[in-house]
């Protein structure tokens, strides 16, 4: 009888050791395996808390295995960071329409990234609750993160006649902003209330561009669309 199950489920149920199949899809897997065993672990116990020895087991690989690909706990860390952020980056490229008005942009953006982090609390954790918690390199990923969001923002300011007078810094705030009420529900395990969020972030980000009362409009018809 034919093995039903695709490649990548039969290559996670291969045991450590030689196999009947390319090195390169080997390797490939068990480096993703150890890169969600580390968003795992870290949104489950912490980055502290979670060991080289603890990755290596939860994604059934050799301590050796786990030092052929990464040098370090943090090294391991910055990879499944980097992954998670460039796969949100490719979402958000393929959902949301460049011929789109900005503002419905923004919208759309927002609420893709609300649902990304519903779908994938592990992931979602450790980019925005654990990269701030780890210190050093990861620190500096996650200003990055948030960096790499400003330029899209930044182009609301054709809207404001008085756009010269807003901070340089403002773009950079907003985002920080609007992660940390993530950051809030996802450390009380309120994940439940992130979708709710959105008319919130629509009316922050929106107001310093187009003002409170089209912002609000569209706080109003995302507040629409979360009752529904």
């Amino acid at each position: 009888m034919a093995d039903s199950r695709s490649l990548s489920e039969r290559l996670a149920k291969l045991p450590p050791g030689r196999h009947l199949v390319p090195r390169d899809f080997v390797t490939q897997n068990q480096r993703e395996r150890m890169l969600l065993a580390t968003a795992e672990l870290v949104a489950e116990r912490g980055y502290q808390k979670t060991t080289i020895e603890l990755i290596a087991k939860t994604a059934r690989v050799a301590l050796s295995t786990f030092y052929e690909q990464f040098s370090s706990k943090e090294d391991c860390f910055l990879a499944a960071f980097d992954e998670t952020v460039a796969g949100a980056a490719e979402v958000f490229g393929e959902l949301i329409e460049d011929g789109k008005p900005w503002a419905e942009q923004i919208s759309a953006g927002i609420e893709i990234f609300l649902e990304m982090v519903v779908n994938e609390p592990a992931r979602a954790r450790l980019c925005i609750v654990e990269s701030q918690a780890a210190g050093g390199a990861s620190l500096t990923r996650y200003q990055g993160m948030l960096g790499q969001v400003a330029p899209k923002l930044r182009e609301g300011r054709i809207h404001n006649p008085r756009a010269s007078r807003l901070p340089d810094g403002l773009e950079v705030a907003i985002v920080g902003g609007l992660i940390w009420l993530v950051h809030q529900r996802l450390v009380a395990d309120r994940a439940d209330e992130i979708k709710g969020l959105l008319p919130e972030m629509l009316q922050v980000t929106l107001t310093p561009y187009v003002g409170e009362v089209e912002a609000g409009r569209a706080a109003d018809a995302a507040q629409a669309r979360v009752a529904a």
